[in-house]
């Protein structure tokens, strides 16, 4: 639960310490006390996005910091995976925001947004005004259902996953090989022409290179003869002979003298070395013919290939390659209905495995859809809104041209809540039909039931109360007090209704101070709360008969 929160410089807050108990809390005050900032500084513990704007006037950076007790072992789990360290049983989350950079810690290690967003789910839910917007677009309607049993749809999810991305994997190599050979029926012509082209030719594997070097030693022909003869004279010198004497002289040396022993190993090495280099130069060079003739036919085909290079334009060992690609491609020709069909078969086995997988997977929902409509029935009657509710979830229809469109990473699956409320009227779409107050014990009633289902310690609501009076307000603040018996509920309300349920109660001010404004906190006593209760009830000046009936509204409350 949320044990503390101590704000710095946001908006109209300049330093605010508010500690919280278990049970119910209510925050009440003028309208732009700043009463949602509150709020909006627990979102931001929970992982909602920060903004410069948040910044007071006149300061460079904002501090929102909460403590939370570490409840569970899936929190225990989550921190050690994060190697965020324990702190004394606590969790301590600080959102520093500033013009420059924000910063997230959790136990004073500095971590990612997604990485709160993570570790707020297992620590509380929050109810904003917005929220209640949701209600108006069926779109959201399929993550509510799924969050009433996130266990189980997740297990069928996953199953659905595994087939949708095989699926995906499946039609982009069917269609791939129908790019492939839509391709190849446009340029058959071409690639049969270019493949006899490239066959004529032979191409041989090395075979630039030798040419290259071949055309060097013909029109060079004079000039590499020459000097070969000349090695040959300067090899049969006498040279060789006298290193041969330098070598023997310095073995007797070395008999007398180590030091020499070095000397003659390495003239040794040299010796031997350049006695197979001279053996090579003074063998008589083979006498090259010189053939015009040659040297005419590899230029030529020097020429042809570098065409052939500038044409198509690659490179010789490309070339190569191509003519072996073009050769498989056109030897292929008559398989090509074959491969087609045989990946088109693979691709639908693979989208009818994964429609059956959607289809169990919309089955879970159903399911769940009915039990949640059952449930949100009793508890709007117990909220003084008698109805018929239904959650319908409708599946799109396997398509006979197999399109991948009809899934997504949710399934096939799209949801449509349904509403009567008054008898006879038929159902209609609930964002059709319900006024606010009506909408505010809906959001309610889905907001009760979600919380039992995830088990979740803290709730916030902003005024989900909105819109109701009388004896709703009543039933919808008994309806608080009882999730407050085993959560910790926040809730900013103006009803005094649900006011006077509450185990503590924190009033919001606003004042004004050299022209400076500042919202102000007090824990109430319970004389405070009767009073403030009596200002809700009242239109003008507190009277004592308001004052006596708040008393007995808080005595009724307890």
């Amino acid at each position: 639960m949320l044990t503390k929160l101590k704000v710095t410089n946001f908006a109209i807050i300049e330093d605010l310490e508010i500690n919280f108990k278990t049970g119910l809390t209510v925050l009440t005050g003028e309208t732009g006390a700043g009463k949602s900032l509150i709020i909006d500084c627990i979102g931001l513990l929970l992982g909602e996005r920060a903004a410069s704007e948040m910044i007071r006037q006149g300061e460079d950076k904002a501090v929102v910091d909460g403590i939370f007790d570490n409840q569970g072992p899936l929190i225990k789990a989550f921190l050690e995976k994060l190697d965020i360290p324990e702190k004394e049983g606590q969790i301590e989350i600080r959102r520093t925001i500033s013009t420059r950079k924000n910063v997230i810690k959790i136990n004073d290690v500095t971590v990612s947004l997604t990485e709160l967003k993570g570790l707020a789910t297992l620590l509380a839910d929050i109810h904003q005004q917005f929220d209640m917007v949701k209600l108006f677009n069926s779109e959201n309607y399929l993550t509510m259902v799924d969050g009433f049993n996130h266990h189980l749809i997740k297990q069928y999810l996953n199953k659905y996953l595994e087939a949708y991305h095989e699926l995906k994997e499946q039609h982009e190599k069917y269609q791939a090989l129908v790019r492939r050979v839509n391709e190849f029926n446009a340029n058959q012509e071409q690639y049969e022409y270019t493949y006899k082209e490239l066959e004529a030719i032979d191409l041989k594997e090395g075979e630039e290179g030798e040419i290259d070097n071949q055309i060097s030693l013909l029109e060079n022909y004079d000039k590499i003869y020459s000097l070969m003869m000349e090695n040959k004279e300067l090899a049969d010198g006498q040279s060789l002979n006298d290193l041969y004497q330098i070598k023997d002289n310095l073995n007797k040396l070395s008999e007398y003298q180590d030091e020499y022993k070095a000397i003659h190993a390495r003239v040794n090495d040299l010796y031997y070395e350049l006695e197979d280099i001279y053996e090579t130069l003074t063998r008589k060079p083979s006498r090259m013919e010189y053939d015009p003739a040659l040297l005419d036919s590899l230029i030529e085909r020097s020429r042809a290939i570098n065409n052939l290079k500038k044409k198509y334009k690659k490179s010789f060992d490309e070339l190569l390659s191509y003519h072996k690609e073009l050769g498989e491609l056109l030897a292929y020709k008559e398989d090509y209905s074959i491969l087609l069909k045989e990946e088109k078969d693979k691709y639908i086995a693979s989208y009818n495995a994964t429609y059956l997988a959607a289809m169990d997977l919309h089955k879970v929902r159903e399911q769940i859809g009915l039990n949640i409509a059952k449930e949100l029935e009793k508890t709007l009657g117990e909220l003084a809104l008698t109805c018929r509710f239904n959650i319908e979830v409708n599946a799109t229809l396997c398509d006979e041209n197999y399109s991948l469109s009809i899934f997504n990473e949710n399934g096939v699956d799209a949801i449509e809540f349904y509403i009567e409320t008054n008898v006879g009227e038929g159902l209609k779409p609930l964002a059709k039909v319900v006024s606010g107050g009506e909408l505010s014990r809906v959001m309610l009633a889905i907001k009760l039931l979600y919380i039992k289902a995830q088990k979740i310690q803290t709730i916030i609501f902003d005024e989900i109360d909105t819109g109701i009076s009388g004896d709703v307000a009543n039933r919808v603040a008994k309806k608080i007090k009882e999730l407050a018996i085993n959560h910790q509920v926040i809730t900013i309300t103006h009803l005094p209704q649900v006011a006077s349920y509450s185990d503590h109660h924190v009033r919001i001010a606003k004042s004004i101070s050299n022209n400076r404004t500042y919202t102000t906190i007090k824990q109430l006593t319970l004389d405070e709360k009767i009073y403030e209760i009596a200002s809700l009830i009242s239109t003008g000046k507190v009277t004592d008969k308001q004052l006596e009936y708040a008393k007995e509204m808080v005595l009724n409350g307890k």
